[in-house]
């Protein structure tokens, strides 16, 4: 049964909206749905894949948080984070750290049809900080000659007073042998006096 002509004018109409629509998004007319973010079709991964510099960063070593409906970013944490991706659909959202100057809140996957953020599938950033150079080890302070011929020199002095003290020590020691073999010298001389006068009374009784 033929259609009449306002309902085949409404059935056309349809048809054309909805070709429209799928044209608009088979041909990639993408929303970021932020004015800090820039938007891009497909999927990435790495930072590389997505052509930003820097290495990639898990999202598992980003200090951040993911609200309970899986679809907002807050990145507590940037230091050294020079851009981050969202993925969500059919598309990702590019946040560079120069555009979110102003916060670091509310990060999110390209719009829906909808027009709303679609849910993150996955997220990552890239950047990195400057490695440190290690610390440069003392080296100890090295001993001269001068300092060894110094306490060579100050070790002689020692050497000869322990010298002098023992041969003092000996000199004390031989003077008092001598001091004690002194008075059997003196009693050798007495008795032999006292021989002679009693030899000489004796005499002079006999004469």
């Amino acid at each position: 049964m033929a259609l009449s002509r306002p309902l085949a004018a409404l059935a056309a109409t349809s048809f054309a909206l909805v070709a429209l629509n799928a044209t608009a998004h088979a041909g990639g007319d993408l929303e970021s749905g932020d004015s800090r973010a820039s938007v891009h079709d497909k999927n990435v991964t790495t930072c590389e894949a997505a052509g930003l510099p820097g290495k990639t960063i898990a999202s598992a070593d980003v200090k951040a948080s993911v609200d309970g409906s899986n679809t907002y970013i807050d990145v507590l944490d940037h230091t050294g984070i020079t851009a981050v991706v969202v993925k969500g659909g059919d598309a990702y959202n590019v946040y560079l750290a120069d555009a979110l100057s102003g916060g670091w809140t509310g990060l999110h996957s390209p719009l829906n049809p909808n027009g709303k953020p679609a849910q993150i599938s996955h997220w990552f950033a890239c950047g990195g900080t400057t490695e440190q150079p290690p610390p440069t080890k003392e080296q100890p302070p090295t001993t001269t000659t001068a300092t060894s011929t110094t306490s060579s020199a100050a070790a002689t002095p020692a050497t000869s007073v322990t010298t002098s003290t023992a041969a003092a020590a000996g000199s004390r020691e031989l003077a008092s042998t001598g001091f004690g073999s002194a008075w059997l010298l003196g009693l050798g001389s007495a008795l032999l006096a006292a021989g002679a006068a009693v030899l000489l009374v004796l005499r002079r009784r006999r004469a």
